[in-house]
């Protein structure tokens, strides 16, 4: 009997970003080895094939099956694909120019997630880097992820960055980071 995978969402960050590119390579190299969890990619479809593209990639992406559970083992068939949750952006992106229109898609990518992750139906959550300053633009009281996730689920800041910190270390393969605004 194989264990099943856990289903990992990762979000691709400032559309006009390195987010989608960043989520392209991971894409190929799951292909290459496929990690040993199910990989859920949320952004704009579009997007994402246009920015893999754009840098010589053709990752295997596929739509994302919201009605498997995390073990299905529908899930697991394709080990090497990676799944797309599409959130549409509201207006299209071009690498490099920020636009504020866009900062709701981002902040809907980040709750989904976030939601997903509270309700079992993604075990875990790996953000790439949005622009705090494009969100604040566009009038949303935005002061990083760790804030936003906190406030989503009613979590202390401290305990989430102690789970967040936990969670590292268990994986045994990330390392913290932070982001700072110049």
């Amino acid at each position: 009997m194989s264990r099943a995978r856990p289903a990992l969402a990762i979000t691709s960050g400032e559309p006009a970003g390195i987010g989608p590119e960043l989520c392209a390579m991971l894409a190929e190299r799951h292909a290459r080895a496929p990690f040993d969890a199910r990989l859920v990619v949320l952004g704009d479809a579009m997007l994402l094939r246009e920015r893999a593209a754009r840098i010589g990639l053709a990752p295997r992406y596929v739509p994302f099956d919201a009605s498997l559970a995390p073990g299905d083992l529908a899930a697991q068939a394709d080990a090497g694909a990676v799944e797309v949750w599409d959130v549409p952006l509201r207006v299209r992106c071009e690498p490099g120019r920020l636009d504020p229109a866009n900062a709701p898609a981002v902040v809907a990518m980040l709750a989904a997630a976030c939601d997903a992750c509270c309700h079992g139906s993604l075990a875990a959550l790996v953000t790439a880097p949005v622009q705090k300053s494009v969100m604040q633009d566009a009038g949303l009281p935005f002061m990083g992820h760790t804030e936003y996730f906190a406030e989503r689920t009613g979590t202390p800041l401290g305990t989430v960055k102690s789970r967040a910190l936990l969670g590292m270390r268990r994986l045994g393969t990330l390392k913290p980071t932070v982001a700072r605004s110049a």
